[in-house]
């Protein structure tokens, strides 16, 4: 095999992206898109090591980490969900929430208080707010858009957040900055930078607060519901099958500490960095509660895990394709043939802006929100020291960039629960965010652009 593949990298995110389009089928999209990755690095020769690389992305740490969290949410959300704790905290939520816009609004707002983790924001707040928004007649689009865009956006802007504990460590490990004091010390000169983050807030709240015009699938969306059509698509329809969310079955109110005392303990364990351990507890939890009070029996108790894992079986499955095409790319060299095809048009002024794009593009087609990021850190780093860039502002828009990944990209693991939350096809949450998450990114590249001319 040769290294350095130039524009031949570029090929395969640009086969996945067009056909996960054109299909709408995020796991097909992703698969070709390896085996494409293979058949360009190992011509005929591409069965073999495509065949190893799925061995190696299933036995890897990071992956079996990312597999067991979202298996353990899912159970998680099943368990409180059939307790009856969901229904019971929805009878107080639908007491502010009473039409479409307050729902966005309180489903906002409680994105902006949760900010431990993304897949542990979206898969609680999910939880708690599905069916009061399909009692309002909110589209699975939107909720899934404000879903996703109070997940990584909140969480990087918080450092003691996963977000935030994984890029400080990464910014002290960069030597080329030579930092001293604390690695949280450090994330806070970046956090006033984090352009993107402040401008999918700003776009999230305008949307809740029906100030900004619905564009594209959302649009579709709204008109589909408006005109007396289902919260969801037709194509979403099969995950919706012998469901009426809109019913909120009357409950006595003592039955929400069934959700929120759980909730608390998977909270208190993600504070504490502890989030896999969290979910764990908060399962067992759940038993301890729910069987001696005779919520459900203990064969329900172990149906409701079965049911929970289930419906994540298809995020699993997109998970691994994911980081499949992630590992195919970085094999290829695509970080390092994108950032030297911009080095030659860099300057202390514009840096910030293009350092956010190209990650921002690269953790998009790759689907890799914290690898990609973790590769380019020691590669565009030491370039912006040595032209003289603010230092913070690179790894704010450095950080940004993966942010972008996490809350656009099409198989990104956050998009891909927060279908699988909302009970949607990934597809038609990925599309109908999409305009907005492009719109934040144009947003951020502005102030990028501006703060990187004032400051350097």
């Amino acid at each position: 095999m040769s290294s350095g593949f130039e524009w031949l990298c570029l090929i395969p995110p640009l086969f996945i992206v067009v056909w996960a389009v054109i299909t709408k089928k995020t796991f097909s999209a992703l698969i070709i898109g390896a085996a494409l990755s293979y058949v360009l690095m190992y011509q005929l020769d591409f069965f073999t090591p495509f065949v190893d690389a799925l061995y190696a992305v299933i036995m890897d740490a990071d992956t079996v980490w990312v597999i067991l969290l979202t298996i353990f949410i899912g159970i998680f959300i099943e368990l409180v969900t059939h307790s009856g704790g969901v229904d019971a905290l929805t009878q107080y939520i639908l007491k502010v929430a009473t039409n479409r816009r307050r729902t966005l609004l309180s489903t906002f707002v409680l994105g902006l208080c949760f900010f431990i983790g993304d897949v542990s924001n979206i898969g609680t707040i999910g939880a708690a707010m599905k069916k009061t928004a399909d009692k309002n007649r909110v589209p699975r689009e939107a909720l899934a858009y404000i879903l996703d865009s109070t997940a990584a956006p909140v969480c990087i802007l918080v450092p003691v957040s996963s977000w935030g504990v994984f890029f400080a460590g990464l910014f002290m490990a960069e030597k080329s900055l030579d930092l001293t004091g604390s690695a949280i010390s450090n994330y806070m000169h970046v956090i006033p930078f984090m352009f993107y983050s402040f401008a999918a807030i700003l776009v999230v709240f305008l949307f809740s607060a029906d100030w900004l015009p619905k564009m594209g699938m959302m649009k579709t969306a709204y008109e589909r519901v408006d005109s007396g059509g289902n919260v969801y698509s037709d194509r979403s329809a099969y995950l919706n099958e012998g469901q009426d969310d809109t019913e909120v079955v009357k409950v006595a109110p003592w039955k929400s500490l069934l959700f929120i005392v759980p909730l608390a303990i998977l909270v208190i364990w993600a504070i504490l960095g502890m989030f896999m351990e969290g979910a764990m507890i908060a399962i067992a939890i759940c038993a301890v509660m729910y069987i001696p009070l005779k919520v459900m029996k203990f064969n329900d108790y172990c149906r409701c895990c079965m049911e929970g894992t289930k419906n994540m079986i298809s995020p699993v499955i997109i998970i691994i394709g994911a980081f499949m095409v992630r590992d195919a790319l970085v094999a290829m060299e695509l970080p390092e043939y994108v950032s030297g095809a911009v080095e030659s048009i860099l300057s202390p002024a514009v840096f910030p802006a293009i350092a956010f794009v190209v990650v921002a593009i690269l953790s998009f087609t790759t689907g890799s929100n914290w690898g990609v990021p973790a590769v380019m850190i020691p590669i565009i780093v030491p370039i912006a020291v040595g032209i003289g860039c603010n230092p913070y502002i690179i790894l704010a828009a450095i950080a940004c960039g993966g942010c972008f990944g996490s809350h656009a990209c099409f198989y990104s693991d956050a998009t891909v629960f927060t279908s699988a939350v909302c009970k949607i096809e990934n597809m038609d949450h990925a599309l109908s965010q999409l305009p907005y998450c492009l719109l934040s990114a144009g947003l951020a590249t502005l102030a990028f652009l501006v703060t990187g001319i004032v400051i350097n």
